[in-house]
């Protein structure tokens, strides 16, 4: 799962990891002179270019909202592999434009212009990675907004309409709800392992979800589960803030991964709810997801919930 984990960041376009490698990829390609290759290793530096294009479209052009996917995963595929072919077409001139600026470099006096081209081009590659992924998140921050006028010419007060986007799962919730899936093969573990790889969570307006009720987005193009509605039989208990028992526990929905949930557990004392009334406020849900190593992770059977 760690491995999916990684995947997943590599294919998120506004990811540190996919930043940093696809930087790393770009500067090492230009690190090659294409003009001391043969004919055999030009044609894998060719393709090592297509590739790199290829991968680096298809992270781009991921759903924020894939109720809003007007491109869809065929689209995407036709794309990705159209990009990768007109790359492969023009790396002819892409190589002349290389040993062009290489030659210039040289002449100025560089004494290595294969590093410094290398080093441009992975500045220009890191900076354009970080303003699409300014330019993104600021449009994840926007909300529509629609008003009227009133009576003598006067605005009324302008309501917002909620905007739903889409973000990577933390790593903490991530690492619990990959225990929990771990801990059995049955009731679609395996397929939900699956859909986890590929998920995100939504976020309302920008602000990070509270996960008393978080909820999943699982690409349409995932196989979904049948039967498709169902609470997931293992949960997590967990203690936090001295004595406060809580649960974690999710559930299927239409087949996907839908909403976990963590929920206070049902034998506090009224003690105990009036100590926690007094500090929920200002815990957020989201600061609740436990360690995997915190949590006695526990299965439904016929006798009640047993130790996994």
């Amino acid at each position: 799962m760690e491995l999916q984990g990684i995947l997943r960041k590599l294919n998120s376009p506004n990811s540190f990891v996919h930043g940093v490698a696809s930087t790393a990829a770009i500067t090492g390609l230009a690190l090659v002179d294409p003009r001391k290759l043969t004919t055999g290793s030009r044609l894998a530096y060719r393709g090592a270019v297509a590739g790199l294009n290829a991968w680096i479209m298809h992270a781009s052009l991921r759903p924020i909202d894939e109720d809003f996917d007007l491109i869809g995963p065929v689209g995407r595929a036709a794309i990705t592999t159209g990009s990768a072919g007109t790359a492969f077409g023009f790396t002819e001139v892409g190589e002349a434009l290389d040993a062009r600026l290489h030659d210039k470099i040289k002449r100025a006096g560089a004494r290595r212009p294969r590093l410094w081209l290398a080093a441009g081009e992975g500045a220009v590659a890191a900076t354009a990675w970080w303003l699409g992924r300014r330019i993104d998140n600021a449009a994840d921050a926007n909300v529509e907004e629609f008003g009227k006028f009133g009576e003598f010419g006067t605005e009324a007060p302008v309501r917002t309409m909620p905007v739903r986007t889409l973000h990577e799962v933390p790593d903490d919730l991530w690492a619990i709800m990959t225990a929990m899936l771990e801990a059995t093969d049955e009731f679609g573990s395996p397929q939900l392992r699956e859909q986890l790889a590929a998920s995100s969570v939504y976020h309302w307006n920008g602000a990070e979800p509270d996960f008393n009720a978080g909820q999943f987005h699982v690409p349409n193009h995932i196989p979904r589960l049948v039967p498709g509605n169902y609470r997931f039989p293992v949960i997590g208990q967990f203690t936090a803030f001295g004595d406060l028992t809580f649960t974690i526990q999710f559930f299927v929905d239409d087949g996907y991964l839908g909403s976990v949930h963590i929920e206070s557990t049902d034998d506090w004392t009224d003690e105990q709810q009036l100590r926690w009334d007094s500090i929920c406020e200002d815990i957020p849900e989201r600061d609740l997801i436990p360690s995997p190593d915190h949590v006695e992770l526990l299965i439904e059977t016929n006798t009640g919930y047993q130790p996994v």
